[in-house]
């Protein structure tokens, strides 16, 4: 009995073990009660292969298939067609008693060359057949010709799948009436075996895919017009639901999308024969334009197609309830990759357009900054920078020279410009919050001198987003911008090559007049929103070894930049001075990406004092010596205890792809227009 799910329309299972001569033909025509035996059971538990489409809890539905079996010679058969046994195979409906004694011989030979048998059950539910026309609930007859005339035909292309349409191979099957599901015993063997063998044994398992072609054919075959008609209409419906979202591609689309459509323009490459222009193109220099497409794709479905889009989805699950009605709950599923499918289709009919309106969409302000700087803002932070790297790599294999090379380098700065403006403007939002917070404390000392220090980062932010050109055309602006430059430098992202004596003293400078100032004003009401990190137990001692900590790094980068200007020509004598200057660095970085760690290491160091003192107290001859080690030790850990600096969020080797972009476009100059 079936719990839970509705049954399937149609089912296959099947067993399969070595022939065992006529025993298995015998079960499968009995007309009264035949118990399988104990081996049998064995063997079939062991080599059982369950419907693929059928859940675990329809395990019962296949019990029937131990209990009574009745077969029943056909009343209304033709003469021609009558035969001496209900048994049935290829094209005869009922075997002679020549025919059934050329099986039982077929199956003596199977055993002794120790083929294999497939012992299969076809069973179909009631509502089906009767849906169908080939059952009679009220007198419980059934149509068994057109079941088996449907089987004969599927026959051929479920041996074929499997490597078994050759002539060793051999099939019957039995009709039984008995139970509440009208099945079919169906058995697959050969005189001589085939198959590949699997340690010393042929292949048993069927595949799948051909168990769902099997049962799809004979549904196929038994179903009537209407339920037919029904599949027709879904499929219909389908072609012209993707014909109107094919029509529709190109119809009121957005400025963004009429954007997307210049942009893939631009991206594609400048193949020879634009037939390859296609979504099954998989090359490196197709893939920007690739995923530009797919972005168009998916913003014309979201909008203006997503009446018919909807529409499409649905038809594709009325489908699949179907298919799962018919087949089992476990059909796979076709609405994603049709999903798929539709979405390749329509970028390929935006590559059709684009192939067939090239001129156009060349002229169409191809090279002019302005239109193509709006069409980079409407593609966002995001895919700007995934964008970017796909452009630089499609660079590499172009012709400096090209026009196309010239192009994409220009896309290429754009790009970076605007992911550089999104930095400065996100920089520019974390100092406003600094400097509103500041504001909201008394006015003191320490608190204008952090209020002007902050104004003047965002004095150089301001700077920053200058194109370049503005910068080297006003020279007092210039020296403005390397002034405070030099002074606010980010000590962790700075890059090695960037660092200079002149950089390094201006920085320093820098950071003792604020560590200078924190000192003064402990008990400032600023000091919580100034020091590093305000929730440590050590504060100004850990406020102390912040910056000592960033003057550290500074000198070792600055050291390493001389080591390779002093040796650039000797690579082994440059590694060596420099191999224990990145690990200190590194060690600084470990530090200072778990500020627990810095702590756990100055409390260590006062613990180890404490724990001195008591000793030294014991004797007060030591009393002095004491004093004078307390004093040294409180001083080393008020210069070293935190070196490892909060800030210092990234390791020198994992910085920030945007900030390294603007490092980038600051070498470069990319900004001149």
């Amino acid at each position: 009995m079936i719990k839970n799910n509705q049954a399937p329309d149609i089912i296959y299972t099947q067993q399969f073990r070595i022939a065992n001569g006529e025993r298995y033909l015998q079960y499968t025509e009995r007309k009264e009660a035949i118990n399988p035996s104990p081996e049998d059971i064995e063997i079939s538990n062991k080599n059982f292969q369950q419907d693929p489409d059928l859940p675990e809890n329809f395990e019962g539905y296949l019990g029937y298939t131990d209990r009574k079996a009745a077969t029943k010679m056909e009343d209304d058969l033709d003469k021609k067609l009558k035969g001496d046994y209900p048994t049935f195979s290829q094209g005869v409906y009922e075997l002679s008693e020549e025919q059934h004694q050329q099986l039982i011989n077929n199956l003596k030979e199977a055993q002794t060359n120790k083929a294999m048998l497939w012992a299969g059950v076809i069973s179909f539910s009631p509502e089906f057949l009767t849906k169908a026309g080939l059952y009679d609930p009220k007198t419980k007859k059934v149509n068994q010709k057109l079941i088996k005339k449907a089987i004969q035909n599927a026959m051929p292309n479920f041996l074929a799948n499997e490597g078994l349409d050759n002539q060793e191979t051999f099939w019957w099957g039995d009709i039984h009436l008995n139970t509440d599901h009208v099945h079919v015993h169906l058995a697959i063997s050969q005189r001589r075996n085939t198959r590949p063998l699997k340690n010393g044994v042929p292949k048993g398992m069927f595949k799948n895919k051909s168990i769902r072609l099997f049962k799809s054919q004979i549904h196929h075959e038994l179903e009537n017009k209407k339920s037919r008609s029904r599949m027709i209409e879904i499929e219909k419906a389908l072609d012209a639901t993707k014909k109107k979202l094919t029509n529709g591609l190109t119809n009121d689309v957005t400025i963004q999308q009429k954007n997307y459509l210049q942009q893939i323009a631009n991206a594609l490459p400048d193949y020879k024969d634009k037939r390859k222009w296609r979504s099954s193109n998989h090359s490196v220099d197709f893939k920007e334009a690739k995923q530009l497409t797919d972005q168009l794709v998916n913003s014309l479905l979201q909008t203006s197609l997503n009446n018919e889009y909807s529409e499409y989805i649905n038809l594709l699950k009325a489908q699949d309830a179907i298919n799962r009605k018919k087949y089992g709950q476990k059909i796979k599923d076709t609405v994603n990759p049709a999903d798929k499918k539709l979405r390749e289709y329509l970028a390929n009919r935006v590559y059709d357009l684009l192939r067939d309106n090239e001129e156009q969409y060349q002229k169409n302000n191809r090279n002019k900054k302005g239109d193509l700087m709006a069409q980079i803002k409407s593609q966002g932070l995001t895919e700007n920078k995934k964008l970017l790297n796909l452009e630089k790599e499609r660079l590499k294999k172009l012709d400096p020279k090209s026009k196309e090379a010239k192009r994409l380098r220009m896309q290429i700065g754009l790009r970076k410009y605007y992911i550089r403006q999104i930095n400065l403007d996100a920089q520019k939002e974390s100092l406003d919050m600094r400097i509103t917070q500041l504001k909201g404390v008394p006015s003191t000392d320490l608190n204008q001198f952090f209020l002007n220090s902050l104004n003047e980062q965002k004095e150089l932010i301001q700077l920053r987003k200058l194109p370049r050109y503005r910068l080297t055309q006003n020279p007092k602006l210039m020296q403005r911008f390397n002034e405070l430059k030099d002074r606010y430098m980010d000590v962790n992202k700075v890059p090695i090559n960037l660092v200079t004596t002149k950089s390094v003293l201006a920085r320093k400078k820098q950071l003792a007049t604020e560590i200078a100032m924190i000192q003064s004003n402990t008990d400032d009401p600023s000091i919580s929103l100034v020091i590093p990190n305000p929730n440590s137990d050590y504060r100004i001692m850990n406020a102390t070894a912040y910056y000592k900590n960033l003057e550290d790094i500074l000198d070792a980068k600055l050291q390493i930049h001389k080591n390779n200007q002093a040796y650039q020509n000797d690579l082994a004598r440059r590694n060596e001075l420099n191999r224990p200057l990145f690990a200190d660095l590194k060690k600084k970085y470990e530090f200072a990406q778990d500020s627990e760690l810095i702590d756990s290491d100055m409390k260590r160091q006062l613990t180890y004092i404490n724990n001195n003192q008591k000793k030294y107290q014991q004797n007060s001859k030591h009393q002095g010596m004491f004093n004078s080690n307390l004093s040294r030790l409180l001083g080393q850990i008020n210069q070293d205890g935190r070196k490892r600096v909060l800030a210092l969020r990234k390791h020198l080797n994992d910085e920030d792809d945007i900030e390294r972009e603007d490092r980038e476009l600051e070498r470069e100059e990319i900004y001149e227009r």
